[in-house]
């Protein structure tokens, strides 16, 4: 009876060094919240914090992507264009104005996002939605100034097969206009989330990623416009 009564003594000790009691209970469980943040475990693919990691870490492997694909194509336009005496060829047409404004447009574009994204950070919502959607109307502008302008050009004759600057200017132009679909696309979806009442903590991500990737889009249009004067 005694060897009895001293494992159930044991059994008890044991359960209260454990976390059994009901102090010890709630300061390992605080304690457990406090590692992994809001609950969560470590490595859980539901973690808050893991999917914004990797949304991080997809937006920068494609923007360095995207970094090399536009370096290797202007490299390779900086040479042709070095190696002939004439640049642009006899027969092609001016730089057309549009270009220049649509520099503007996409400059102005990231200047409010940029706003629109340290509103987000003090937490001042209207300001961030009046932010995002000006960003959404200039994206959307620079699209559509860049579509008609094509138009204007096939009008007129320019076409990839023109010559060596006219198969240049429609691969630039045509892949960065892909990007820049992506980057409306990344906006309009923040700007919804903005407009449906997202706090901030939830609101963050988009904004982030598509700020990353609309200031990529703009850089890369600066650089493109430069290298075609």
């Amino acid at each position: 009876m005694s060897g009895g009564a001293t494992l159930v003594e044991r059994e008890r000790a044991a359960a209260a060094r454990g976390g059994g009691g009901g102090g010890g209970s709630e300061g390992g469980g605080d304690a457990a919240r406090r590692v992994p943040g809001d609950g969560e475990r470590p490595g859980d693919p539901a973690s808050p914090r893991l999917r914004a990691r990797n949304a991080r870490l997809t937006m920068y492997l494609l923007l360095s992507a995207s970094t090399m694909l536009f370096i290797g194509l202007l490299g390779a336009f900086m040479v042709l264009k070095q190696a002939v005496p004439e640049w642009p060829p006899p027969g092609s047409p001016p730089l057309p104005a549009w270009l220049a404004w649509n520099s503007a447009l996409i400059v102005l574009s990231s200047v409010t996002l940029a706003l629109a994204h340290l509103a987000l950070r003090r937490g001042a919502m209207g300001t961030v939605r009046a932010g995002l959607a000006a960003t959404l109307l200039l994206a959307l502008a620079f699209l559509l100034v860049q579509w008609f302008g094509w138009s204007d050009l096939r009008a007129a004759g320019f076409l990839p097969s023109t010559n060596n600057f006219g198969g240049n200017f429609w691969l630039l132009t045509t892949l960065h206009f892909a990007h820049a679909v992506g980057g409306f696309v990344l906006l309009l979806r923040a700007s919804v989330l903005a407009f449906r009442g997202y706090l901030p903590a939830r609101l963050a991500l988009p904004v982030e990623v598509a700020a990353l990737f609309w200031h990529f889009v703009d850089a890369a249009w600066l650089v493109i416009w430069l290298s075609l004067l």
